[in-house]
């Protein structure tokens, strides 16, 4: 989280109108799940780091890294669609089989097919939300649905959840440093499940807390439940991505259609 954040507000394409962005994305999604083609997919992954490296100025190891983190579960997830496990030998035409002592495991052609286009379709529309995720902070995502008229009460809803995210993740880190410190994880087992429930306990009662001392200084400023307004941003228009995404998108398309 802290090393999204970081690039959010910090990448060259910051300050441009998260309209663009947000619909750049959005039809990059649509496309690899409407458009069933593996290419689409893998072509979507593409100029989704051309954008994001060569034009937002963010590290080819970051973006990548986490096109491959999300690649892992993907792989995970379309295993029972790539292999046929059974204890019994399957009876397949144009199929590969493995006896591994009591289990047979099976694939064919169309089972690499159908999971090599399900995790190419899903890491095109992945990698569509990690543009959007490290060049738009939270806060211009959340004007953006202001503009585009999204109810008041989820929006404030947002804003609280993310906020408290990194609340929390300060207040675990402290309560673990304070733990490590006492040697608290160098005890037995035992006794490192103890801390471990000790820890979740407190981390509880100090959400409680906080959450409680929020409300008290919003009621304290006037608040009666409506929607919790901030500023508005100034934006810029950035040619050279509405012209790339414009490509990005015709190419998708011209990908599909040739196939």
């Amino acid at each position: 989280m802290h090393l999204i954040d970081r690039y959010a507000y910090s990448n060259a394409l910051r300050h441009v109108d998260p309209l663009i962005k947000g619909g750049l994305a959005l039809w990059i999604i649509v496309l690899c799940l409407g458009l069933n083609e593996p290419l689409v997919g893998l072509f979507a992954v593409v100029w989704m780091g051309i954008l994001a490296v060569g034009l937002a100025n963010i590290p080819l190891r970051t973006f990548g890294g986490l096109l491959l983190t999300e690649g892992a579960f993907l792989l995970l997830a379309t295993i029972a669609v790539i292999l046929s496990i059974s204890m019994t030998q399957p009876s397949m035409d144009g199929g590969w089989t493995i006896h591994l002592g009591p289990i047979w495991l099976a694939t064919s052609r169309v089972s690499l097919y159908q999971g090599a286009n399900l995790i190419l379709r899903a890491l095109g529309a992945a990698a569509a939300m990690n543009f959007l995720a490290l060049t738009t902070p939270m806060v211009d995502v959340i004007a953006l649905l202001r503009r585009l008229h999204m109810p008041g009460v989820i929006i404030d809803l947002m804003t609280l959840m993310y906020r408290f995210i990194f609340v929390l993740l300060e207040s675990l880190e402290r309560m673990v440093r304070a733990q490590d410190s006492r040697l608290g994880f160098n005890a037995p087992p035992m006794r490192r499940l103890q801390n471990a429930a000790w820890i979740a306990t407190h981390l509880f009662i100090e959400a409680f807390l906080r959450s409680r001392n929020l409300q008290q200084a919003l009621a304290s400023r006037g608040y009666d439940g409506g929607d919790l307004r901030v500023l508005p941003a100034s934006y810029e228009f950035d040619v050279r991505l509405l012209v790339l995404g414009a490509l990005a998108l015709t190419n998708l398309l011209f990908i599909w259609w040739l196939i």
